[in-house]
């Protein structure tokens, strides 16, 4: 596939994915990282402020992440056809997983050099309206770890074999980890060794760097 053009916030997990199943295919992309106040970019590509966005050679374009992905991995080398039809399961762990992540690694991500007063401002006022103060959320911070790492001792780490139920990694790693992978800004937060190992074998072999696109 000649080279997609992806436009993305460097913290979304959902963009997250799309670079590393673009790594792991060696799907050639061009990186344009907007802004997250930038509301008119996203609308006048697709009507609504949703990211990631991906435009087609042929000049189609998509911003649901699974159906990018699906196009992507055309000969099926992470198990992604099956993986989709059956995600119901696996999404509602994703959900679940999400949920803490978010709430803890929010108030750290604005804060990261993806953001500007502008940007950072904009970010904060809208995540609270579904989230709630920054302030308490950082307050509450020690229930959210607990949750997460309940999480992961309990449904994570009894299924690697290495990768999440398989010996060999699939498009499961890949959704796993780009919504664990935000919780490296969280100072307060440290992997276990096994989960540690794992997203970073995943990282590596999605030749993922979490802001290389912002720096670029």
């Amino acid at each position: 596939m000649s080279y997609i053009k992806l436009y993305q916030y460097v913290h979304c997990p959902f963009c997250v994915r799309i670079r590393m199943v673009a790594g792991f295919l060696e799907v050639p992309f061009e990186s344009t990282v907007l802004d997250y106040n930038d509301e008119n970019t996203p609308i006048e590509l697709m009507g609504v402020k949703m990211l990631p966005i991906v435009e087609y050679p042929d000049g189609e374009k998509s911003n649901e992440s699974l159906e990018i992905i699906l196009r992507l991995d055309k000969e099926n080398q992470l198990r992604t056809k099956n993986i989709v039809s059956n995600i119901a399961s696996l999404d509602l762990l994703i959900s679940r997983i999400g949920k803490e992540v978010h709430s803890l690694a929010m108030p750290y991500w604005m804060w990261t050099p993806e953001f500007n007063d502008e940007s950072r401002a904009y970010f904060q006022q809208k995540k609270e309206i579904k989230r709630g103060s920054f302030k308490e959320l950082i307050k509450n911070k020690a229930l959210f770890i607990k949750n997460l790492n309940s999480i992961l001792n309990e449904e994570i780490l009894p299924h690697l074999q290495p990768f999440y139920k398989s010996e060999t990694m699939t498009l499961q790693d890949i959704l796993l980890a780009s919504h664990l992978w935000g919780m490296y800004t969280v100072p307060e937060f440290q992997f276990s060794d096994k989960i540690h190992y794992y997203l970073q074998t995943i990282g590596e072999q999605t030749k993922f760097d979490y802001h290389r696109d912002f720096w670029n």
